[in-house]
């Protein structure tokens, strides 16, 4: 899908494959997020804008994906995720008002200064919304693979490899399987039993069973390998709950701001 295509862009001068999200409201005009600062367009946007770009958006199909939506988000093609807001009803969003498209992106590379300090060691990469830590996930994910060992991804959004028709449209490595669209604790486990993967790895956690799914993928012997919303291990550990946080991790990566280099820490330090 060409998201370009379908998003009421007009005349530009940006190179919109480099946006990290574009945001649109209704009577606001349409603003982009770029590693260089934000892009704003040139008209303010009508509901009925809105309205057919998430149609676009969703592959034509709001009406089929209302269960999706009432998480609030919709899980796109390419690794992409259309966030929606608006006015919520019984069975649901009756109506759409704001749309957040976060655009994934692959920075190869992007973990291969971190790598040999993390490399076999249970790892939880912390960062605030929008500070990368999927896009380093997934090259971290990718490096292990390389590296020769077995990996297995929950893609519960399918935002680590972009899984569409079969294929992986985002390189995740050529020794990984990826289960997408099923709850992570749920994931993990088939993973588990069925494909003995030497590494687990899985996006945002935060679900009440992800942590005993991810104890006993450790406890099988998996390196684990994960990611959380939190400014630090202190804030990680309030999320996860310490005995959970200290009883898996031994590495902490944390992630401050687009653009800055990730800090590793020990997780026993401090």
């Amino acid at each position: 899908m060409d998201w370009k295509k379908v998003l009421p862009l007009g005349e530009v001068d940006a190179d919109f494959s480099q946006a990290r999200e574009i945001r649109l409201r209704p009577g606001q005009r349409m603003c982009a997020c770029f590693p260089w600062g934000l892009w704003q367009g040139d008209h303010p946007l009508s509901p009925e804008e809105i309205r057919c770009a998430a149609q676009a958006l969703s592959g034509h199909a709001l009406a089929a994906r209302r269960e999706e939506m009432a998480r609030g988000y919709l899980p796109l093609p390419g690794g992409h995720r259309l966030g929606i807001a608006g006015v919520m009803g019984e069975g649901g969003l009756k109506e759409i008002s704001s749309l957040c498209l976060r655009i994934a992106h692959e920075v190869k590379g992007c973990g291969e200064e971190i790598f040999p300090r993390i490399k076999g060691r249970h790892t939880l990469i912390i960062g605030p919304p929008g500070t990368g830590k999927t896009t380093l996930l997934r090259d971290l994910i990718r490096l292990y693979s390389l590296s020769g060992f077995q990996t297995g991804v929950s893609d519960e959004r399918g935002e680590i490899a972009g899984a569409e028709g079969g294929q992986y449209h985002l390189d995740v490595g050529p020794n990984t399987d990826v289960v997408t669209g099923m709850e992570k604790e749920k994931a993990v486990q088939l993973l588990v039993r069925g494909m003995a993967p030497q590494v687990i790895a899985v996006d945002e956690l935060g679900g009440a069973g992800d942590g005993a799914a991810l104890m006993d993928a450790a406890r099988c012997g998996a390196v684990v390998l994960a990611t959380v919303h939190g400014r630090d291990r202190k804030s990680a550990s309030g999320r996860l709950g310490m005995q959970l946080a200290r009883g898996i991790f031994e590495k902490a990566v944390i992630l401050e701001k687009i653009g800055q280099s990730p800090k590793v820490e020990d997780w026993v330090c401090g």
